[in-house]
């Protein structure tokens, strides 16, 4: 599957948008007949997290996966802001610039979700559905804090500093050796400043503070798909119960659980998620 995707990847620019250059992958046509789907990364994270689920989605979708301004292979932010906002529309100009003509369905896990929420918010009109998994819902559970003090592992023939605690991200007792890269979350959060992470984990509770994520996402009646793993040990069992309880009205949601998975399910099960995506998306009408 993964040479597949090797063959399939038509673009991965860094594209100019009015707060920095955001870096986009594109696999497949834009401009063919097939939808058209956004994988935005979380609070340090990278594109390349979505290289294990892109061959399972690329015969039904062209696959866009974009970096966060100041993570993966995006530059930093204009005057060091960074917040949902300016991330949120960094990615609807960076869509812009790949010239997509047609809504999109948008998928974020974690903070990403939020940030797909926010994307919502700011321009419905080119969104058709949005997949969000597990993504906090009130304030109480959006410091998604992961760092930890530096410590050595192996990297590139080297050793490098991991700024994040790897094996939250997984469910407890998962095998990373069974991942092509047993170190990508380690070497993702290590294109991360822990002071961006910081300003961007302090803008996620700003957000939910200001309004819980339910009543958000009543503003904009879009189709949402919301996924938990009942094993995410950094949202955690209270955090995703507080989620559900907090939008479980919202209309116009499904709400699904992933057994045996962490905050990053598709990394764990990429085939899963892929077919979970794509029921959602050809069992509920666009708007």
């Amino acid at each position: 599957m993964i040479e597949k995707i090797k063959r399939q990847i038509d673009l991965e620019n860094k594209l100019e948008t009015s707060r920095g250059f955001v870096n986009v992958r594109v696999t497949g046509d834009v401009n063919d007949d097939k939808e058209i789907i956004v994988l935005v990364s979380g609070i340090n994270g990278s594109i390349s997290y979505y290289d294990s689920i892109t061959p399972y989605l690329t015969d039904k979708y062209t696959v866009v996966a974009m970096d966060l301004l100041g993570q993966g292979k995006s530059s930093e932010a204009k005057d060091d802001l960074y917040n949902i906002d300016v991330e949120a529309w960094a990615m609807w100009e960076g869509i812009g610039r790949i010239k997509v003509l047609k809504p999109v369905i948008v998928f974020g896990y974690g903070v990403g979700g939020l940030i797909v929420n926010r994307m919502a918010e700011q321009h419905d009109i080119a969104m058709s559905k949005k997949i969000m998994l597990n993504t906090p819902a009130t304030e109480k559970y959006a410091d998604l804090d992961t760092s930890t003090t530096f410590s050595s592992i192996p990297l590139l023939g080297k050793m490098a500093k991991s700024s994040v605690k790897s094996n939250l991200y997984f469910a407890k007792g998962f095998d990373t050796s069974a991942l092509e890269d047993s170190n990508i979350i380690a070497k993702s959060a290590s294109e991360t400043d822990k002071k961006i992470a910081k300003k961007l984990l302090r803008s996620t509770d700003k957000y939910l503070e200001e309004m819980a994520l339910n009543r958000r996402m009543r503003k904009v009646n879009l189709p949402t798909l919301a996924l938990f793993s009942d094993g995410d040990q950094i949202l955690g069992e209270a955090g995703i119960k507080d989620a559900k309880a907090t939008i479980g009205r919202v209309p116009n949601l499904t709400m699904e659980d992933i057994s045996g998975t962490g905050h990053i399910a598709f990394l764990e099960k990429p085939e899963e998620i892929a077919k979970k995506i794509i029921e959602f998306d050809e069992s509920t009408p666009t708007e």
